[in-house]
């Protein structure tokens, strides 16, 4: 009988220059501007990351030339304090259509104080990606990671 591997939940938390109506939208809306370098499936910095403004709706990219890429699916849109969304993406970083083997990723905006709002990402559910799911927990969880990924907004708000 095989054991299953068990995985931190991992966290990353910034505080966004910006209201919360404003950090949602830059999460949501203006992530392609800002993404950070390489974090993304294309060939090129994607024209657009798409986030479907509904449960059961795509997250996806989409790069220049029209070619869309998708990451994963909208769980829970809940504008503009949370957002839960299904890692869709295997331990190769290739499309899994499978929603029983996605992680689960929650996003949700507080705001702390006039143009101030804290974002706190928690990515769980390493497990459900089978062998792939140490590989992804190991990438999302270092320095270049969702904390490089979050520093980016916060860099592209600040600017």
């Amino acid at each position: 009988m095989s054991e299953t591997q068990s995985y931190t939940p991992v966290v990353a938390e910034v505080t966004v220059p910006a209201g919360l109506a404003r950090a949602f939208e830059l999460f949501t809306v203006e992530q392609a501007a800002w993404v950070a370098e390489r974090h993304w499936l294309g060939d090129e910095r994607p024209a657009a990351i798409v986030f479907e403004p509904t449960a059961g709706g795509r997250w996806y990219e989409r790069q220049p030339d029209g070619t869309e890429c998708d990451w994963g699916r909208v769980l829970e849109w809940g504008a503009p304090g949370r957002l839960v969304l299904a890692w869709m993406l295997d331990g190769d970083w290739r499309f899994d259509p499978d929603g029983e083997r996605a992680s689960r990723i929650e996003v949700t905006f507080t705001e702390v104080g006039p143009d101030q709002t804290v974002l706190r990402l928690v990515h769980t559910g390493f497990e459900a990606h089978g062998e792939g799911g140490g590989s992804i927990h190991r990438s999302v969880g270092s320095a270049t990671g969702w904390p490089a990924y979050l520093d980016a907004l916060v860099a592209f708000a600040t600017a």
